[in-house]
């Protein structure tokens, strides 16, 4: 199973709050790409995908001595001492060429082995750009270009054509075996791009990704951030797909190829403590768009502190985030034919027409809704609801409390008295507004 994951690789400043991207399979392409980003403060920050796809592979890896041949090049041999701390074996590299201000390592190669599953890691060349080795064994680069990258893990394949980061820090040995203390280290990158990703695994067509950008912006000097992340042009191929129900529904639906976009742009006050998600879309094309933003209070470099160190203790990490509070939440969807392509099926299922269905699922709506026990939210979201399916355009619940509300005080409500909660936070569900 494939994964790009930021988890292992230092982000930002040890005060930070953080986004955390991950890209993963399970079982196969039953999931052909499930994508995901977490909004976890005060864990991890967007992906560090560039060189988590180069050394992030073997950073989870069980834990070797150094058996890497020396390049008699600092730069060249601390990569190679990282990936092997990391658990990679046979770290090597063909030649180290330097030029200049330039150093490129070509022909990288190292044995990936995990759980009984054996793969490898290559990249065609690694070129550095006023690269230094630092005492703890990191690598800091005013720029990092990679070529033709391929990581093979059982049964799975990732590869990528280029590579491009600015400002980038590759962590040491001692950060990559104790990725907790690496998060005080310095950031990762300040700009990121992948470009020619393909995504595979065993008997299945490829899922091509066209690109992916990250960037990364201190704001100020007291630790306050701003980062950005997009993927752009995931494509999907139901026709490639084995699982046999997702195939059938989606050329039921009209689906030759799907194709997703991902974005999210984040900043973070560490005078304020608030944490901010300005935009986090995923959009299909010829399906519609889902939008999410949020305001996120009490987010201080000491809560970043305490949730680092709780990191494995679950019940700790509920109690520190019982001390935020939620200032505004979001939630928008903007229709682009998949409402119309599911209400005619299920219209043809049924032996109705669209219309016919609309009535009938309005007409239950008032129904189901009554197991909330609050009647006036119950009639602004049957209403909402209703003008939605009758002509699909878009569809936005909000949360705009009068003043920021604690989870702790949410939590408390949602055991006691669960029906209040939108009036608690002040929630707002309208159509095609």
């Amino acid at each position: 199973m494939w994964r790009i994951r930021a988890s292992p690789l230092p982000p930002f400043d040890s005060k930070e709050p953080t986004f955390a991207f991950s890209c993963s399979t399970e079982g196969r392409h039953a999931n052909a790409l499930n994508s995901s980003l977490e909004t976890r403060m005060g864990t991890r920050f967007l992906p560090r995908a560039g060189y988590a796809v180069i050394i992030g592979a073997a950073l989870a890896m069980p834990q070797a001595a150094f058996a890497y041949d020396p390049t008699n090049n600092p730069v060249a041999d601390a990569v190679l001492a990282s990936l092997e701390a990391g658990g990679a074996e046979n770290a090597a590299v063909e030649d180290v060429a330097v030029s200049g201000d330039q150093i490129v390592l070509r022909g990288l190669t190292a044995d990936l082995k995990k759980d009984g599953e054996e793969g490898s890691l290559s990249a065609a060349s690694l070129a550095f750009s006023n690269a230094f080795v630092a005492p703890d064994g990191s690598v800091s680069a005013a720029a990092l270009a990679a070529t033709d990258v391929k990581i093979v893990q059982d049964e799975d394949t990732i590869e990528f054509a280029a590579l491009a980061l600015t400002d980038m820090r590759m962590p040491g040995p001692a950060e990559v075996k104790n990725p907790v203390e690496a998060l005080d280290k310095k950031p990762a990158y300040k700009m990121l791009e992948i470009t020619g990703i393909s995504l595979q695994s065993a008997g299945e067509a490829a899922v091509p990704v066209e690109r992916i950008t990250s960037t990364f912006d201190p704001i100020g000097t007291d630790g306050s951030v701003k980062a950005t992340f997009s993927v752009e042009k995931i494509t999907l191929n139901p026709e490639a797909v084995k699982d046999d129900d997702f195939r059938q529904k989606m050329k039921t639906l009209g689906y030759d190829s799907v194709q997703i976009d991902m974005k999210a742009e984040g900043e973070w006050s560490a005078a304020e403590g608030r944490a901010q998600l300005h935009d986090f879309e995923i959009s299909g094309q010829d399906m519609g768009t889902f939008q999410l933003s949020a305001t996120i209070l009490g987010v201080t470099p000491e809560v970043i502190e305490k949730l680092k160190a709780a990191q494995e203790d679950f019940g700790k990490t509920m109690e520190l985030l019982q001390q935020l509070s939620i200032s505004d939440l979001r939630v928008h969807f903007k229709n682009d034919s998949v409402v119309e392509r599911v209400l005619d099926q299920q219209a043809k299922d049924a032996n109705t027409d669209r219309a016919g269905l609309v009535d009938q699922l309005s007409s239950s709506l008032p129904g189901i809704l009554s197991l909330m026990r609050n009647p006036a939210f119950q009639e602004k979201v049957a209403t909402a609801v209703t003008t939605f399916l009758e002509e699909p355009g878009t569809l936005t619940a909000s949360a705009h409390p009068a003043q920021p509300v604690p989870v702790a005080q949410i939590v408390g409500v949602a055991m006691i008295a669960p029906q209040t909660i939108p009036d608690v936070l002040s929630v707002d569900v309208t159509a095609n507004q």
